[in-house]
C-alpha cells in the first residue's frame, strides 16, 4: 500500500533553484512497488444543497438527542456519574489554562503580512534522547528546551530581555485501535523558560511542566473542552475561540510530529528528510516544529519574513542550544 504524506504548500529554494513543495505526496514503502490494480470503484457524485442541509440537520437532532436523554441515563445509572465529573473537572482546568492571560513579547508577537521563510536544520534524533534519558525528559521536553534556549539566545543577540513565553503544544490524545487514521490533537500550555539562563535548568523546568499538566490530564480536557465549546451558542463559540488564538493568550506553537520510522520512497527515491511547516495566523511572527524521519530529526521554523528576516539565525540559536544541551550531558 501506500501512504499519503499531507504537508502545505510552500515555495523554496533547492541548490539556487526555485522548487514548490507538494501539499500532498504518495510515498511508498519500497522503491519498487507493485503496479496497482484497478478496483473499478467510481466516486459517487456531490449531494446537492438539499442533501448537506438534511444531514446537517439528522446529526445535530442526533447530538441533542444524546444530551436530553444524558439525565435518565444517569438516573438509571447513579454510578456513572463519575464518569462525567473527572471529565468535566479536565475540561474546566484546560480551559482556564488555556485563557490565562499571556503578555505578547517580541520578536514572536507582532502584526504580520504575508511574506513566509522556512528556516531549517536537521541533527540526528539519537542526540535528542541522549539528552533527555539520564533526566527522564522526552523527545518533545528536550525540543521544548531546546526552543527556550535557542529564543533566549536570539533575544539577547538583539538586545531584548528574555523572558517566558506561554506556548501551545500539540498533543495526540487519539486512543484505541492504532490503525486508525490521522491524529486526534489536543494541546497544554507551558510557559517556555526563556529567561533561565542554565540549559539543564530549563529542561528539568519544561519537563515538570509537561509531566504535571499530563498527570492532572490537562490534555484529555483540551480535548472535551473544545467538543464543548460547539454546543454553545454562536457568539459565545466566536468569542472563546478569538480569545484562546489571540496573543494575549499564548505567545508561541511548537510541535512535534512524529514521521515515518521505515524508509518511504516516491518515484524510487528515498525520502530523506521532511521539513514542518506549522501554519501561523496574524500576531504570530513564527512557529517552531520537528518532524522526526527515521532517525534524523527535522527542524522547521515557519517565520513572517518581513517581520522576522533573520530566522536563519534563530534556527542556528537553536541548534546551538540543543550542543549546549549535549555538551552537559557529557560533563
Amino acid at each position: 500500500g501506500r501512504i499519503g504524506v499531507v504537508g502545505k504548500v510552500h515555495h523554496c529554494m533547492v541548490d539556487g533553484i526555485a522548487a514548490v513543495e507538494l501539499g500532498s505526496l504518495l510515498l511508498d514503502p519500497s522503491p519498487d512497488p507493485p503496479p496497482e490494480e484497478s478496483d473499478r470503484w467510481q466516486p459517487s457524485g456531490a449531494p446537492g444543497a438539499a442533501r448537506r442541509l438534511l444531514g446537517g440537520v439528522v446529526d445535530l437532532v442526533r447530538e441533542e438527542s444524546s444530551l436530553a436523554a444524558l439525565p435518565a441515563r444517569l438516573v438509571r445509572s447513579p454510578g456513572r456519574i463519575g464518569e462525567l465529573i473527572e471529565p468535566a473537572r479536565r475540561a474546566r482546568d484546560a480551559l482556564a489554562e488555556s485563557l490565562r492571560p499571556s503578555e505578547p513579547r517580541e520578536p514572536v508577537n507582532q502584526p504580520i503580512t504575508g511574506a513566509r521563510h522556512l528556516a531549517w536544520f536537521s541533527r540526528p534524533l539519537a542526540d535528542l534522547k541522549r539528552i533527555g534519558r539520564p533526566r527522564g525528559a522526552s523527545v518533545n521536553d528536550v525540543l521544548l528546551a531546546a526552543s527556550a534556549g535557542g529564543i533566549r539566545s536570539f533575544m539577547l543577540g538583539h538586545d531584548l530581555d528574555p523572558a517566558p513565553l506561554k506556548t501551545m503544544v500539540p498533543v495526540n490524545v487519539r486512543e484505541g485501535d492504532a490503525s486508525e487514521f490521522g491524529n486526534r490533537i489536543s494541546f497544554v500550555f507551558v510557559d517556555l523558560p526563556c529567561d533561565e539562563p542554565d540549559p539543564i535548568r530549563r529542561l528539568q523546568n519544561v519537563r515538570l511542566e509537561m509531566t504535571e499538566r499530563k498527570e492532572a490530564g490537562i490534555p484529555e480536557g483540551g480535548d472535551v473542552a473544545m467538543t464543548a465549546v460547539k454546543y454553545l451558542p454562536r457568539a459565545a463559540q466566536h468569542v472563546i475561540t478569538r480569545r484562546i488564538a489571540s496573543p494575549k493568550t499564548f505567545n508561541l506553537t511548537v510541535s512535534n510530529i512524529p514521521g515515518p520510522r521505515v524508509p518511504m520512497y516516491m518515484l524510487g527515491c528515498e525520502m530523506e528528510a521532511a521539513y514542518p511547516v506549522v501554519p501561523i495566523a496574524d500576531k504570530y511572527a513564527v512557529s517552531i516544529g520537528m518532524t522526526t524521519i527515521g532517525d534524523l530529526a527535522c527542524f522547521g521554523l515557519y517565520a513572517a519574513s518581513e517581520m522576522l528576516p533573520d530566522s536563519d539565525e534563530l534556527a542556528a540559536a537553536m541548534n546551538a542550544s540543543i550542543d549546549e544541551l549535549l555538551e552537559q550531558v557529557t560533563i
